[in-house]
């Protein structure tokens, strides 16, 4: 993520569901899920959103089930 994008990110946290926690994600770890995804027949375009993915396409259902293990975690919630 850049550092315009990262601040502007930052700016506006608080008006993202749960104050935008659970959405920063390694972007390596991200990318490393992209390329499974790609090589197992089921590509995400570039910027193109994870939820935009239709599961019940078999070829999708495939690449998820080999390349979800990639798929990073979402960051812990601080305690309150």
């Amino acid at each position: 993520m850049s550092p315009q994008m990262r601040k502007a990110m930052d700016a506006c946290r608080s008006l993202m569901p749960d104050g935008g926690r659970g959405f920063n994600r390694d972007p390596a770890a991200l990318q490393a899920f992209r390329v499974c995804m790609k090589d197992n027949g089921a590509e995400i375009a570039q910027g193109g959103s994870f939820r935009d993915m239709d599961e019940n396409d078999p070829k999708v259902a495939k690449a998820l089930k080999k390349c979800r293990p990639l798929l990073p975690s979402p960051s812990p919630r601080p305690s309150s």
